[in-house]
């Protein structure tokens, strides 16, 4: 079964290269955040830590002291996923975060060309079962990128006009420069890109007037705004095209219940019609359950915090029921 899988898995990312250019980074979309993925990958509004560069790098601005993010997942028990990354703050108002992840499928074999190379059909078959227990050489797909983050918090005092009070209104902003390397057999290519992000959020109490309403999020992210080409070392490019992520998160506080309430709804334009939702629930601020949908069905998961020597640690599990099998993430983020 596994070895099927692996052949699944190299005539994708074959075609994928063959045909589909300017998805030459969808292993990106898979996210790094255990959190952002059970809650369906909706979370573009809502993130506010180490792992926020990858669905909106505006989230990166509300980190204001050094965090670093982990995170492991084996994807149908053969590709591995794992991220590391650093995130500070620069100044009063502005972050900065270094990010690397990886995406492989490790011991793919190499098997020679029966259909082709053995024509006699007595003999294709003797050659076939000869391949049982032929120790065959085997090859990686190699995926990684390398972010570099930038974001900056602005906040400004405003009257819209038909109220006599001002409200404050916050505009955080970010931006990624990412590298992005693959390597597939023999052949192996390198991109730049950029991503860039902002935010509005504002007080629903009080924009709307409505009593204890809580925090509303509007993102954008633009996703490679100017456009990555990725260049092979057979001198074949691809280039990735530009397209922009909306995101809406509501932050509602319930004092009565010791609860907090996130919900998060994001339009991807990458994909026609591809929307998803999530939904978090946090009790005495220390576990959250949550749940979401996206493309690919429904994602649950759970989330602990609390502190260890003065350092507050947050642990995150998510689980992703999928037709090429279930995958379980795990993540951590240690705030120093």
């Amino acid at each position: 079964m596994k070895i099927r899988f692996r052949i699944f898995i190299l005539m994708l990312v074959c075609g994928i290269i063959a045909r589909a250019g300017e998805y030459a980074d969808s292993f990106l979309e898979t996210g790094v955040s255990a959190r952002a993925l059970a809650m369906g990958n909706a979370t573009g509004a809502l993130d506010r830590n180490a792992t926020s560069f990858s669905s909106n790098p505006a989230g990166l601005a509300f980190v204001r002291q050094t965090q670093v993010g982990l995170m492991y997942t084996s994807r149908f028990g053969l590709a591995n996923h794992n991220y590391i990354g650093l995130a500070l703050p620069l100044s009063e108002k502005s972050s900065g975060a270094i990010s690397w992840f990886r995406f492989g499928v490790d011991d793919i074999p190499i098997r020679p060309n029966i259909l082709k190379e053995v024509t006699d059909p007595a003999a294709r078959r003797d050659s076939i079962l000869a391949l049982q227990n032929y120790p065959f050489k085997t090859f990686s797909d190699l995926e990684d990128a390398l972010f570099i983050s930038y974001a900056r918090h602005i906040s400004k005092s405003v009257n819209l006009g038909w109220r006599y009070s001002r409200f404050k209104i916050e505009f955080p902003w970010g931006i990624n420069f990412k590298i992005i390397h693959k390597k597939l057999y023999k052949l192996e290519a390198y991109g730049i890109g950029i991503d860039i992000g902002g935010r509005l959020c504002v007080s629903g109490e009080d924009l709307f007037e409505i009593k204890k309403l809580g925090k509303l999020n509007v993102g954008l992210a633009l996703k490679d705004a100017t456009g990555t080409v990725i260049y092979w070392n057979t001198k074949r490019q691809d280039e990735i095209k530009f397209y922009p992520v909306f995101s809406f998160g509501l932050e509602q506080a319930i004092e009565q219940y010791h609860m907090h309430l996130n919900l998060g709804v994001e339009k991807d334009y990458r994909y026609r019609d591809k929307m998803r939702y999530g939904l978090e629930c946090i009790v005495k601020n220390k576990i959250s359950f949550r749940a979401g949908i996206n493309n690919t069905g429904m994602t649950t998961g759970l989330g602990l915090i609390y502190k260890v020597m003065s350092r507050i640690v947050h642990i995150d599990y998510s689980f992703l029921n999928h037709d090429l099998g279930a995958t379980h993430r795990v993540g951590s983020i240690i705030e120093f």
